[in-house]
């Protein structure tokens, strides 16, 4: 009965771990108790993905700057029309003076002239000066090289005033002009010739002497000059 009996049990166990593999993997993987808690693994530690420095974006472009210019300036009117006050066709009037030009690092640059005009129509003659008071320009580079440059300049005179002598005693009185011009020049080694071939000038205001009646004037005149400038740059 007894032997039967462990017969029985071993079956009846062998039976069991058949069916539940599982408690023979558990069974198997189980070590002898030490009594100490295993070590726990490291945990992976991430690496720090590499960053490239920002690159700084490039600088804007330098404009070249402009130098300072000084030219002998001729002018000489080629016609003049408009309100007979303010203008008259009959005129031969010519200028001769210096034109200063400052330097510039910007889009513009302001222009000052000062001139002798004289003007002559049959018996009547008048000396005096001319000056620009309020003038700029915006000069374009159209060709450039190492030793010479060609450039345009759209050049805008806001206030130019007249000071004239009438000789022999026929008074004196200043007029008041405001005009638009295109002057191109050439610069070769420092040295440059410029001609305004396009320029109108607007003459807008007449004050004379007491042998003027009446002595202020206002209209458009209407004058149209021919301008040459040969000089140096510093």
């Amino acid at each position: 009965m007894v032997i039967t009996a462990h017969k029985l049990i071993r079956v009846a166990t062998l039976i069991l771990l058949l069916s539940e593999p599982e408690l023979v993997a558990s069974a198997e993987g189980a070590g002898p108790a030490t009594g100490s808690t295993p070590p726990a693994e490291p945990l992976p530690t991430s690496r720090p993905s590499a960053v490239s420095p920002a690159v700084p974006p490039p600088p804007p472009p330098v404009r070249v700057g402009t130098p300072f210019r000084l030219a002998l300036t001729y002018t000489h009117v080629l016609s003049e029309s408009g309100d007979a006050d303010l203008a008259n066709g009959q005129l031969g009037t010519n200028a001769l003076g210096l034109v200063f030009v400052s330097p510039s690092t910007t889009y513009v640059r302001d222009h000052f002239a000062i001139a002798h005009q004289w003007e002559s129509a049959g018996a009547y003659s008048a000396r005096g000066f001319r000056i620009d008071l309020v003038s700029f320009g915006y000069p374009i580079r159209i060709v450039e090289r190492p030793e010479w440059r060609i450039d345009v300049e759209p050049i805008v005179t806001a206030i130019r005033g007249e000071i004239m002598f009438v000789n022999d005693g026929g008074g004196r009185f200043l007029r008041l002009e405001s005009g638009l011009g295109l002057e191109l020049s050439a610069t070769f080694h420092h040295w440059f010739l410029a001609v305004q071939p396009l320029a109108i000038d607007f003459r807008y205001w007449f004050y004379g002497s007491d042998i003027y009646q009446p002595q202020s004037r206002t209209g458009l005149g209407r004058i149209f000059p021919l301008r040459l400038a040969l000089g140096h740059e510093f």
